[in-house]
């Protein structure tokens, strides 16, 4: 790689660096292309030349955190823990992840973002993302003994939905489980626990 096409590396990481920080901060949907530019040293031109359109910053943006979302939820699947102990660590990153790049946690579709829009693609695959991940977990736990075998796999996912539409539509309880361990161990241990059918 010659010094231009390393420069113009590090600008398209600059630019995807200050998109991920403000998209994260205020929805893809409030920030402007002249925000990411000031935000990242560039010109706007710059983005244009590395991207094409607010749109591609915006599908490349989701993209890279959907890859992150699906390793970190495969690092989990892969931990030498028990079922339960990797699932509350999977529910407890998936409320993270939600705080972190502000996506509604329930899945519901009422976010208020268009349906058009970059920002409810990127619902749509991350929620795909979620569901495959728990898809497996149940698969796991159906493999190792850890689930009620009486459960229908539907029951357990509508289940695991009640819990997610739940967290999203009571702000006050997604800030108490970023902020308080004990409650947030309390409450993913009575939701897993729930599942599993037993403690240990």
């Amino acid at each position: 790689m010659d010094g231009f096409e390393r420069r113009k590396a590090q600008s398209r990481e600059d630019i995807l660096r200050a998109a991920e920080d403000l998209f994260s901060r205020f929805g893809a949907d409030r920030v402007s292309l002249s925000d990411v530019a000031r935000k990242a040293g560039v010109s706007q031109a710059t983005i244009y030349n590395n991207f094409g359109s607010k749109e591609n910053l915006v599908r490349d943006y989701h993209a890279t955190i959907v890859k992150r979302i699906a390793s970190r939820f495969r690092g989990i699947v892969s931990m030498k823990k028990s079922w339960v102990d990797k699932f509350q660590g999977f529910l407890q990153s998936w409320i993270d992840i939600a705080d972190r790049y502000r996506f509604e946690v329930g899945g519901s579709g009422e976010s208020g973002v268009s349906a058009d829009s970059g920002e409810a693609q990127a619902h749509t695959t991350i929620d795909g993302e979620i569901e495959t991940s728990i898809r497996e977990f149940v698969k796991e736990g159906r493999e190792n003994g850890s689930l009620r075998p009486d459960l229908s796999d539907e029951a357990i996912m509508t289940y695991v939905k009640f819990f997610r539409q739940g967290v999203a539509n009571n702000p006050a309880i997604h800030e108490r489980l970023l902020r308080d361990s004990g409650f947030s161990e309390d409450i993913l241990s009575l939701f897993v626990y729930g599942v599993a059918g037993r403690r240990g």
